[in-house]
Order: C-alpha cells, then structure tokens, then sequence
C-alpha cells in the first residue's frame, strides 16, 4: 500500500468528494441515466416480490418500526439459545409489545409465516401478563392448548424460513447443486462464518474453504474472509499474519488456480484495509486473486487507482468487486471512540454512490489490468455502469454485476430480459444457520434501512424520480458533510475531544515504535525529603492564596491550554508511559486522551459551576452562592493510570481553585513530574501545583497528616483509603474531605441469550488488557450453564492467541507485572487455583521478568475470591437461570461496588441485574474498562470508593467550599424594585 492511500484514510470530506467530482457523468449522459434507471425501477416495483423472498420480508416489516428491531434480536439470537427457558423469556420481552397484526399483508409465504408465528407469541405473551385482555375467543383457546413450546417452535421454524432466503445452502455440495439449476446466474460461494476468535476456528474456516474450492466449479467463484482465517488479523500483528496466513492463502489460490476457479478477499473493517492490500499484493505474485473494495471509503478511488498499477505491473487482469459498504455505522463510532481526526467513510450515502460512479469510471478505463463486478441493487447505478460501457466506449463485455442472494432479484430479471448477454453472479452464503445469525442481521440492516434502495423501492411513498436521481442533485452546495454526525473531535458540545494516533497505519506505527525503542529513561528521582515535603506544602499555601482569586474562566483557559500540549506531546509521553509504566501502545495512547479530557472537561465544569448562582428570596435582598477552592489539596495517585488518573486528580483541584501537592506512585515518578511541568507551561504557577515523589510512608503519610492540607483524593486499595481516613480524623484542625477510589471485586453476568463470540472479545479485554491492573477490570465471569460450553472453548482459545511480553514492541498483548512482590503473589495464587479448581485455558507462558500469562479457572460459587486479585486471573463461575439471585446477593455480600458487566439480549434479564446491584458503573453488552470522561463517569460505591464520580458532573465541588453572601440592598432607599413597579 503507497503513501496515497495512508493519506487519503480520514482526508477532509469535502476534499474527497471535490476529488470525485471530476468523475461524474454529466449534462445528456445523466440524463439518459436516470431515464433508464426510472424504467427499470417502474418495473421493480411492479413486480411482486417471490413467495420466497428477503425482499418481501422486508416490505412486510419495515426496520425502523419497533417490530422490526424487535425481529433483529430474534432472528440474532433464538437459534442459537440452548435452554427453552431462556428462549420464551427473549420471545415474551421482544415479542410482546409488538403490533403484528396490523403489519402489511401480501401473499409472500415467508411474510404469512412468520406474521402467524410472531401474532401468536406476540399476544400469547400479553395473554399471560393482562388475561383480561379481550381476545378472539379461538386465539385465547388456541394458546391455552397450545402454550408457549408450540409458539417457540413456530417462532423458530419463522426464522429458519427467512435464514433459507439469505443462506444458499447449508453444505458446499447442496450449494453447487442449486446454483446449477438457476442459470443464467453465477455464483459467488461465501462459507459463512464472522472472523475466528481462536485457532481451531481459523482451521475450521481453513478446511471449508479448501473443500469448497475442490467442490465449485467456473463459472463459479468463491469468497474469502481474511479474518475468517486468522484469530488475529490486525496491523500490530503483521509480521504474524504474513508467515502465518500468507502460506494458507497461497494454497487456496493454488488449488483454485488448478481448477480455473476465482478467489476474491472480501472487504473488512477500514483498519484492515492496509494489511490486507500488502495481503493481496503478495499473494497475486505468484497466483491469481481478486479484491473488494467499499466506495463509502474515502480512500476507496485511491486503492483502485493502486489496484489498477498492480494489474497492469502483473501484466494480468485482477478481478475486482466493487460494493458500497457493509460497516458504516461501527465505522463512524469506531473513529469517534478513537478520537480520530476525521471519518475514513463518507458521512451521506449520496456522496457513496458518487464514490462508486467514480471508481467504476476507473476500472473500467483499465480493461487490461482490472475485471469488475459491480455489486449493487441500486437502479440508478446499475444505470450509469451500462452508460458507461454503452457501444460507443468500447461495449459490454469484460465486466460483471453482482447481487445479495435474495436481494435485487425483480431488478436483475427486468436487466437480463432487456440484455441477456451481461453476467450477473449472485453472492450466496454457504454454512449453518448459528453461522448464519451475525450475518443476516448485518445484511437485513443494510438493505432495511430507511435510506436503502431496497428499502426505498418498496416503499410506494417514495416517488420514484427521487429515488433514481443523480447523487449529485443531493449534495450542499457548498459540500459540508451530514451536520448531524460531528467529526470525531467535535462530538461533545461543550468540549474539543481527545485526540487519538491511528494505530491502523503503519506508517504510524513505525513512528511510534522507533520512537519508543529509542526512549531512554533518565535515573529515577529522588524521594522528597523531609523538609523539603514542609517547605513544598508551605509554598503551595502561600500559592493558593493567589490562585484562588484567578477568575474560573481564567484557571479554565489554563487547563485547555494543557490538554493542547498533552496531544501535542502525545508521541512522547505515550514512549514514557511505555517504558516507565509498562503499558501497551493502545493503552498508552488512551492515558495521553484521558488526560486531556480531564482538562478539557474540568475547565468546561469550571466556567459554569465556579461563577455567582443567584438565589430566589425576600424584596431588598440579593443573595448569591459560590464555589471557592479549600486550599491545598494533597492528590496520591497510582502507578496503572500514571498520566490519566495523576492528571485528573490535579486538575480537578486545580479547576476548584486550590493549590496542589501531587504525589505520583513510588514505580512511576517520572510520568507524574512530566504532567506537573506541562500544567506549568500551560500557566499554572510553580508554587499551585508541586509534585513530590516517594514512598506512602515516609512521604505520603505525612503529606496527609500535615494539618495545612485541605483535603485528599486517593486512588488506590482499600487499606491504604482507610489509613489516610484514620489519619485526617485524628490529626489537628478541621475535617476535610477525602476523595477516595479503591478496588472492586468486579463481575460480568452472561445469560445463555448473549452471543458468544461478543462474550469473549469484552471478556479478553476485561480481564486482560493492561495485565489485569486495573481497578475497572473482571475478576470474574458468571456465565449461564447453557451456553457455557461454547464460552469456555472460544475464552480458551482467545487466551492462546494473547502474546505476553515487552510493551515496547508493537505485538504485544500483556505487558508486565508492575514489580516483582506483585508478581510473586499472582503466581502464588494461580498456584493455589492449579491445585484446586479446573483450568480452563492460559496464554503461552511469559518471558522472564515480571511477567504472568493471562489465566483463567473455573470454581463454585463458596470457592471465589471475595477480595480483589489485582492481575491477569479470571475466575469463572457456571449458573442456573433460576440461581441468578444467589449470585447477585453474592456479590453484593462482598461490599465492593465498582465495575458490573452484563450480557444478554433480553430487557427485563439486564433488568433484574441492575435492578439488584449496587455498583458505580455498569455496562451491558459491552467490555467493562475504558470509561470515558464525562460519557461514563467512573466511581464506585461501598468498598470501591467515597465518590463523588471522576470525570462527572458531581465531581469539582468535592474540591470546593460553598460560600452564600447576602446583601440586604434596602438599607440603603428602600426596597428599590418595589418602589419603581408601574
């Protein structure tokens, strides 16, 4: 992959579609385009969808209605739910509300069936919540009789009849033999499977491929999923999958070259677009291949300029799939969470299908390098693609359309009857109906979606001469892209997000990693002694007193100027964090944002809660009430957070308008000190904000026992919360506050209606990411019996696939142990559970030093640790449905109360679960780490903190003192606003 495409990854919107512009058929051309696009679109909606059809499933229930979402989760999920239990409660919570009744009729078999199944449960389930409900006298019998089993099955039977109008088939050979009795049509084989979580998966998908291969024959093709064959396909695991993939797929290409067969990669996710462009650059070197590429891309005219270079350097046609784009809402949320500069797809579907018209116009320029197939149920493109290649620019042949089985069947009928020589191949998935669900979920959002075509030309309220007109008539002049999706950095109103490093590329990532092998780490400074620890705390007395009298929105420019220069400096403080804190790439990164979002989000709290609130009362009297800093706050962090949690405890004190004494963790001085110099270059005083390094007991303790400091916020364990407690309550002077957040005994909670694959994914990042060192992270996993066999078998062999080992090279998963005492006691404890409970899995063993191998056992309820194993262990504990509360009483009986996952797609499941809990943050179908400033502000309860909440809205007046000041204004001519009333 060329500079050309890293640079055009997240380019401005309105330069990417400027660039397009010049690629758009224009004046007659369009014109004759949209007449060819409006005939053919009058005969798609003519034509009645199939008795067997998506498409009349899809007119039937509309995906923006609440029965449509409600379908998604039951088609996602009752399949593949083990126990009847669980499956009548996801179809009473989905399925109850529900109008079904009063949905659309046609005479579709698909639509009948599964409007009779859906009815049926739907009122069966409100049946048994208001039995006074006045039913027809025959349904009310009927579900008497029958009961919720024959309503399940028949709900099951309904999704097994839309599965068959996505799937081909569930075998290769029943796939070649039904492709063989619907020519004029080819085929486009998909195994279906999402990407392989572990190894045994990988060859899974390895021997399904090999054996379809073997089994299809030209002019059929196949297609390949690059994740489906390696557990980690990814850009920080490149030299990986080149010796371990490349091989696999040089070996299919072969046996398909053998055969005469095509192989295309489909396209994946934006950050895997890089490696698999070197994937396939290596790969076409020796055999035939062919690639998809997404026009919602920006960088999709790019890569097919590139495509066309690489064609035409082999001196072979590539062939060439080009589809609009299957991810584009992860996609805009990934680079939000990220905090990237810009979007790597377009944020309007008009501007994707000028994208597309482009990047047709290029390959078809170029029918010695590329063969295209041009993926679309779109009547307008379709249109333009024929214009394109109209008799006058070289005819017809050498291209080839492309559609979803089951989809844009009315409009490829109309297109062949009018020109039976162009090829059509239909993209048929092949496999089993649990591989099946992510799948069909994903494509029936797609095409169901409101701005869809297959959506729109069912839909009789759509005119039809909007629906086929050109893209262009729909962009703003001038181009702005959709103002109601911001750029990632302008996602919150209040406040610039964080900005991020794109650890896609790899141009980046060489940066980042020459950088971080050549950070050498100065000798460690020395512990603050004695007298020095007094006169520092005398300072910042004397410095509060100025500082204090800085105006909020003053103190809160300040701070905004120090989140600028911790991005700026992010190259080098994430090298700091790398080699002082231990911490990966990504994780290092994500402490440089949070840092700057704790500036940014405390200075914009400091502009409205730190100014006058005036207060209703009497006439002739003004009062007012005002925040003002305590005076010197004492802030102790710890050494996982060494820069986000350091940062944010200072400049939460700093925002108040007190001075600091900042006392980084005795392992990690270096990174604390660098955050102090960056606040006083952004314009903090040197005498406001003071760090000072050494160990909790001879500096620590008496920092806070010291009677000049105004309060204390902690984090860190429990015991050392308390000692700090017992020693503000009985030194000398006033009580002042202690912000304290601990440890947390942490749990997800997973039901047998939760996909497993989902399950996994959070629970590797849980439990593993950072070493487990994390006060946030899972300890434990309390996983439904039903669905724990393919739970455990996916967490194991995720736990084969985590490489342990030295955060400064880029592969690595788990870094170390932050000492060796700590170490010590890990291992003594996986010891103990070696002896005692069943090994579930480990990653490969760890290098010498302070390193241990992520690990996880199975036990019983009575053998979980009810304190805090701060490390890489997961303990995981089998339930019944029906001993749910056993659970939740035990955690509630541990008394910590900081972090709580959950898994499950049913409503009134996640529920009961929060309803029970008592815990600060609590996360529901997601991992349970990564809190984000002021999007979840992060505390807990119990013994996992005082609170208030970091990074919330409850948080900077902790720091403050509240003072009122009246004014009785009528001491002086009355009571003025009575005297003046007319």
């Amino acid at each position: 992959m060329g500079p050309d495409q890293r640079r055009d990854h997240r380019m401005p919107e309105a330069q990417a579609v400027r660039r397009l512009l010049a690629f758009q058929p224009g004046g007659d051309v369009s014109s004759r385009i949209t007449s060819l696009a409006l005939r053919l679109a009058q005969r798609v909606r003519a034509t009645p969808p199939g008795p067997l059809s998506a498409e009349s499933f899809l007119r039937h229930y509309g995906l923006s209605t609440r029965e449509g979402v409600a379908l998604m989760c039951v088609a996602e999920a009752l399949l593949r739910i083990p126990d009847p239990q669980t499956a009548d409660a996801l179809l009473r919570d989905k399925l109850s509300s529900g109008n079904w009744s009063l949905t659309k009729h046609d005479a579709s078999f698909v639509s009948s069936a599964a409007d009779w199944a859906l009815m049926l449960t739907g009122k069966l389930a409100r049946w048994r919540e208001a039995p006074q409900e006045d039913f027809s006298a025959n349904l009310k019998q009927l579900v008497a009789r029958l009961g919720e089993p024959v309503a399940r099955a028949a709900i099951r039977q309904a999704m097994r009849i839309l599965a068959e109008q996505f799937v081909l088939a569930e075998t290769i050979e029943e796939a070649v033999a039904r492709a063989g009795a619907r020519r004029p049509y080819r085929f486009s084989f998909d195994m279906l499977g999402e990407a392989a979580r572990t190894a045994q998966d990988a060859e899974r998908y390895f021997a399904a491929y090999s054996n379809a291969i073997r089994g299809v024959a030209p002019p059929d093709s196949l297609s390949v999923k690059l994740t489906a064959l390696h557990p980690r396909f990814e850009e920080m695991k490149r030299a990986r999958v080149f010796s371990e993939l490349l091989p696999k797929l040089r070996e299919l290409t072969r046996i398909a070259a053998e055969r005469g067969v095509g192989i295309t990669l489909d396209a994946e996710e934006s950050e895997r677009l890089e490696l698999t462009l070197d994937i396939f650059e290596a790969l076409t070197g020796q055999f035939p291949a062919g690639l998809a590429v997404q026009a919602y891309q920006k960088r999709a005219a790019a890569v097919c300029d590139w495509l066309i270079a690489l064609g035409r350097s082999r001196k072979r046609r590539l062939a060439m799939r080009l589809v609009k784009g299957a991810y584009w809402d992860s996609e805009i949320k990934r680079a939000q969470q990220l905090g990237m500069p810009d979007y790597p797809v377009f944020t309007r579907k008009a501007v994707t299908d000028v994208s597309y018209v482009a990047c047709a116009a290029k390959l078809l320029s170029a029918p010695d390098a590329i063969y295209p197939a041009f993926a679309t149920h779109n009547c307008r493109t379709v249109a333009t693609i024929l214009e394109l290649c109209s008799p006058d620019k070289g005819g017809k042949g050498g291209f080839e359309f492309q559609k979803l089985l089951g989809m844009g069947d009315a409009l490829y009928e109309a297109l062949l009857a009018e020109h039976p020589d162009i090829a059509v191949r239909v993209y048929a998935p092949v496999g089993s109906f649990t591989e099946l669900l992510p799948y069909l979920v994903r494509r029936l959002l797609e095409n169901g979606a409101n701005t869809s075509f297959v959506h729109q030309i069912a839909d009789p309220g759509v005119p039809l001469e909007d629906l086929v007109a050109d893209p262009l008539e729909q962009l703003p002049e001038p181009y702005v892209p959709d103002p109601r999706i911001p750029l990632p950095l302008e996602l919150y109103p209040d406040r610039r997000n964080s900005l991020g490093l794109d650890l896609a590329r790899r141009d980046v990532l060489d940066c980042l990693h020459q950088r971080i092998i050549a950070e050498k780490l100065p000798p460690p400074p020395a512990s603050t002694p004695r007298e020095m620890l007094d006169s520092a705390i005398g300072r910042a007395v004397r410095g509060f007193e100025s500082w204090s009298r800085v105006p909020a929105a003053e103190r809160a420019a300040v701070l905004e100027r120090a989140a600028d220069m911790l991005e700026e400096r992010r190259v080098d403080l994430v090298a700091l964090i790398v080699r002082e804190g231990g911490r990966t790439y990504a994780d290092a990164v994500s402490e440089v944002r949070e840092a700057a979002d704790f500036c940014r989000y405390y200075a914009s709290q400091t502009k409205t809660r730190f100014v006058a609130q005036w207060l209703p009362g009497p006439a002739g009297e003004r009062n007012e009430l005002q925040l003002h800093g305590r005076g010197v706050f004492a802030c102790v962090s710890p050494w996982n957070f060494p820069l986000s949690i350091f940062t944010g405890q200072v400049a939460a004190a700093l925002a108040a308008g007190n001075a600091v004494i900042a006392k980084p963790a005795e392992q990690t001085p270096r990174i604390g000190l660098c955050a102090i110099s960056i606040l006083r270059e952004a314009g903090i005083p040197a005498d406001t904000a003071i760090g000072i390094v050494g160990d909790g007991e001879t500096v620590g303790a008496p920092l806070v026992a010291d009677p000049r400091i105004a309060g204390v916020a902690f984090t860190g364990s429990v015991e050392t919360a308390k000692r700090i407690n017992l020693a503000l309550a009985q030194r000398a002077g006033p009580i002042v506050p202690l912000i304290a957040e601990t440890g947390g005994n942490n749990a997800m909670i997973v039901d047998s209606s939760a996909l497993p694959e989902q399950v996994v994914d959070d629970v590797v990042i849980s439990a593993f990411q950072s070493a487990g060192q994390r006060c946030s992270a899972q300890r434990i996993l309390f996983v439904d019996a039903g669905c724990a066999p393919r739970v455990l078998q996916l967490l194991a062999g995720a736990l084969a696939e985590l490489k342990v080992g030295d955060p400064a090279e880029p592969d690595t998963d788990v870094g170390p142990i932050i000492d060796a005492p700590s170490r010590e006691a890990l291992l003594r404890h996986v010891e103990r559970l070696r002896r005692s409970s069943r090994l579930i899995g480990e990653s490969p063993p760890a290098p010498a030093g302070n390193y241990v191998a992520p690990i996880a056992f199975e036990l019983a309820l009575d053998q979980l640790p009810r304190t805090e194993v701060f490390g890489p262990i997961l303990h995981v504990c089998l339930f019944q449905r029906s001993n749910l509360g056993e659970v939740l009483q035990w955690l509630r009986d541990t008394g910590y109360g900081l972090t709580l996952g959950i898994h499950s797609r049913i409503q009134s499941f996640v529920d009961d679960v929060v309803r029970a809990a008592r815990v600060g943050n609590i996360y529901v179908n997601r991992s349970m780490i990564g809190a984000v400033v002021g999007v979840q502000p992060f505390g807990g309860e119990g013994l996992s903190g005082t609170g208030p909440k970091a990074g919330g809205p409850h948080y900077l007046p902790r720091f403050a003192t509240e003072r009122t000041l009246s004014v009785n204004t009528a001491a002086v001519g009355g009571v003025t606003e009575l005297l003046t009333r007319t």
